[in-house]
């Protein structure tokens, strides 16, 4: 007989409200700082290392173009363990600015740490399939967090109009090797992150709209703002083995803190490496 921990329940965020006068598509100002939300979008695409409440106090990790803050929720070496993340993105030294467009992102955790795909039951719908029907395409249990996405739709080619600011919010699904995200907007977005040998996440995120099949956009006019994202502690005991989703490295350096490395690659041609830390004892 199996024994399983249960999966800390996620309940579905209230659903933005979406309204369905017509938009007004609004010039971009000088510099980039337009103010106000927009009311609804086409798209969102989040990339993220998707991480949970309470964490132990982490300290961010700042670069030109962004601001970054993991944390974990134990300070204890070897132990089972959610994350936050919180991602907050600009123009290069210009805090009031639009950021470029993000292409690329990938998370490369403290050496030791695990991520175990097999812990939590994985969700195996296509993108299709995602794209229709949402979380509900999957079992409940490959729900394993839950956060929300800001960012700008300029129009298409002449970036000279944003089409839309949004505010969406943003679910993560557990399948083999990779991290599933869904944007609800209207409709499923979906981004899925594969988990690489040597630990880390790669994120490419989709930048147009609508989304290439072949993932080259003719345009890119889709930008990332801000993203904040949560995974609680995932345990599961089969057999009298207990698997977790994410578990601390085995032991904590003199420093008493672990790091944390995010790079990002972005449309202008620029790339930056950020590193936050994480207290341990």
């Amino acid at each position: 007989m199996v024994a399983e921990h249960a999966t800390p329940s996620l309940s579905r965020p209230p659903r933005m409200s979406n309204t369905r006068a017509a938009r007004r598509l609004r010039r971009r100002p000088a510099g980039n700082d337009a103010p106000g939300v927009g009311r609804h979008g086409l798209l969102s695409v989040a990339v993220i290392w998707v991480l949970c409440a309470a964490p132990a106090a982490a300290q961010p990790g700042t670069g030109p173009r962004e601001s970054v803050d993991q944390g974990f929720t134990t300070q204890t070496p070897a132990t089972s363990t959610g994350l936050t993340f919180t991602g907050i993105y600009h123009a290069a030294n210009d805090p009031k600015g639009d950021p470029p467009v993000m292409r690329r992102m990938v998370f490369i955790p403290p050496p030791g740490m695990r991520y175990d795909t097999s812990a939590p039951e994985q969700c195996t719908a296509s993108d299709p399939q995602l794209q229709l029907m949402g979380p509900e395409a999957c079992p409940a249990g490959s729900r394993i967090g839950t956060g929300t996405i800001d960012g700008v739709i300029l129009m298409p080619f002449a970036h000279d109009y944003e089409f839309d600011r949004f505010h969406h919010n943003l679910y993560v699904l557990n399948n083999a090797n990779e991290q599933i995200l869904l944007v609800e907007s209207e409709g499923y977005t979906v981004v899925r992150g594969k988990l690489l040998p040597d630990g880390s996440m790669e994120f490419n995120p989709t930048t147009c709209f609508p989304p290439s099949p072949t993932g080259q956009c003719a345009d890119e006019h889709i930008l990332q703002l801000k993203s904040v994202t949560s995974i609680p502690a995932i345990t599961r005991t089969s057999g009298g083995t207990t698997r977790s989703y994410a578990t601390t490295p085995p032991t904590c350096p003199a420093t008493n803190a672990w790091q944390t490395t995010v790079r990002y690659w972005w449309g202008d041609g620029s790339n930056d490496t950020v590193t936050t830390t994480q207290p341990c004892t």
